[in-house]
Parts: C-alpha cells; structure tokens; sequence
C-alpha cells in the first residue's frame, strides 16, 4: 500500500505548525547541556530522550487539537558532517543518528494521532559553522558538496523536505538549494538577520531571496525568517514581489540581539500572546505566509497562542 503524501505548505494556502527553540527548551527547562549545541547527541541518554519525545509529542498534539499539520524540524541541526566529527561521530554514525531522529519524530506524530496527511518529516540542516559569524571561505560549490552528504542521508531516511535554518550567507543557501534539487527534495531556505535588517554577510532579505532565486532557477520551494524576532525582521518585509517567497516565520522570543542572548546564561521567553499578536499583524499585512513556529526562548506555550491567534484571525 502506498504511503499517503503529507500536504507541503507551499502547496497549500493551510496553516501550518512547527516546533520551537529546541536546544533553549532543553537546556533551560530541563537542564541538560547540549556539548556543541547539537540536539540530536542527547538520543544517547535515556533521560534526556525521554525529554525529547515530551517536546516533540506536546507540539504534535497542539498540532492535533487545533487541526493544523505539523512540520517536525530541528532536532538535526547540527548532525552533519563538521559538527558530527567534534562529538566522535563517524560518517556511518552520524547517519544512523539522522534516521533515528526521523523515527523519533514518526513515533511522536502516532502517539499524538497526526494522520499521515498532516505529518511532514523534514530535514533540518544548520550552518556548516556558527550561525551568528560569517563563514567567508564558504562557497556555493564547496557548500553543495558539504551538505549534500546529510541530503542524502534525510532522502534516504523518508524526509518530506529539507529545511535549513539560520542561514546568514546567500552562498551557503544556493549550496543548499542546488544539492536539495540533486536530490530531489523540495527545499526550504531559512535566513536569520541582524538589527541593521541585513544578514550578517551584508545582504538585505531581499538581495538575499533575490540572488538565490537567480542562482538556482527559483530552487527553493519558499523561504522563511527564523532567530529573529518581529521587531527586527518586520521592517525588512517589503510588499514586493519578492517578500511572497517568504512563506515561514520562527521567531526569536526576545528581541534582544544574538550576541547578548548568548551571553545571558537564562532563558529569554519574552511574552507569548504579543508574540501572538505581532504573527498575527504580519500575516494580515503578508497572507501568503503560512508556517509558524518559534525559535531561541519559545516552546510549546508560544506556537500554541500563535497557532490559535492566526486560526482565529484567519
């Protein structure tokens, strides 16, 4: 029997949900450390998996009670080849890794009663380096052979679409776009940027959408904004064509700047139902939107109040 095929966002005008700071959950909520930011590690250890079902199985199930689909993402961030290698990870290991992730996310969207039709397994690809420096000697050919090793390995493992989050080089993104299309996987470019509305390698949002659609042939399916928060990517949004390629949002839950949120040593959660209500405005002014999550400091609360404000607003 055929396995039915999940709804993707761009090919529907539906909402959908997503999860939200993973790694801020974890290590603020359950206070696990996470050696080298990467999530996934922790499927190692019974007690800190146990924790991650809980954070996938609760969003699953907001997902449920609200009628959206869901779009599992994150939890392979930081499993490719670079970050793999600083935790001992072979290349084998490190792809058994990404396909236990993926199982984690199929067991959470059963025990949550997801249907197939609602549930999108997608492979989430970070940075090859820190997200919040520029990686200069990164270039578009150099980063389509990196990351196309954890492509395949997402094909391999059943992925309905490769998102990569907090990108701030357009290099790094057509890499990503072009060896998602080698593989034949819908993409997902996610850039994050800085206070001045630019990505840190100096590109406005949309220079950035603009040079990659060139570069790639209109590759990825749609794009998103993530680990930044209204206040400072709103203003980037313009009423252009370009701004309707932008489909996702997961924002930060504070707006302070990335190099402060990184030193604080507590949690940032901001508050919940304005987060809720500036998704709201931003939809209204850019309906074409339709996935929404959160990033650093936001969880289950906040994609819930979201979700129901967009539902209701809608």
């Amino acid at each position: 029997m055929t396995k039915p095929t999940p709804r993707l966002p761009h090919q529907t005008d539906d909402i959908f949900l997503t999860d939200g700071g993973t790694e801020t959950w974890l290590m603020y909520k359950r206070g696990f450390e996470i050696p080298e930011f990467s999530a996934f590690h922790l499927l190692n250890d019974q007690r800190s998996a146990v924790a991650l079902r809980e954070y996938y199985l609760a969003f699953a199930s907001i997902a449920v009670k609200l009628g959206t689909p869901f779009i599992f993402d994150s939890l392979t961030y930081r499993a490719s080849r670079d970050w793999g290698a600083l935790l001992g990870y072979s290349a084998n290991a490190l792809a058994e890794m990404n396909h236990k992730c993926f199982e984690l996310y199929r067991e959470c969207a059963a025990e949550a009663g997801l249907t197939a039709e609602n549930t999108v397994i997608s492979g989430c690809i970070g940075p090859k380096g820190d997200a919040y420096r520029t990686n200069q000697n990164l270039t578009p050919e150099s980063a389509e052979a990196y990351h196309s090793e954890q492509i395949e390995t997402f094909k391999a493992a059943g992925a309905d679409i490769v998102t990569a989050l907090t990108l701030n080089t357009t290099d790094e993104a057509i890499g990503i776009a072009k060896a998602s299309a080698q593989a034949g996987i819908p993409s997902v470019i996610s850039f994050t940027i800085e206070k001045d509305c630019r990505l840190r390698s100096g590109e406005t949002l949309k220079q950035a959408i603009e040079m990659v659609d060139a570069a790639t042939s209109n590759g990825p399916a749609y794009y998103m904004i993530n680990c930044s928060h209204p206040v400072d990517f709103g203003p980037a949004l313009g009423n252009e064509p370009w701004a309707n390629r932008i489909r996702g949002l997961r924002a930060n839950a504070s707006s302070l700047d990335h190099g402060t949120l990184c030193q604080l040593g507590h949690l940032e959660e901001g508050n919940p139902d304005e987060l809720a209500n500036q998704y709201v405005d931003i939809r209204a002014a850019h309906p074409t939107m339709n996935v929404f999550g959160g990033c650093c400091g936001t969880d289950y609360i906040h994609v819930e109040k979201i979700g129901r404000a967009l539902l209701a607003a809608a």
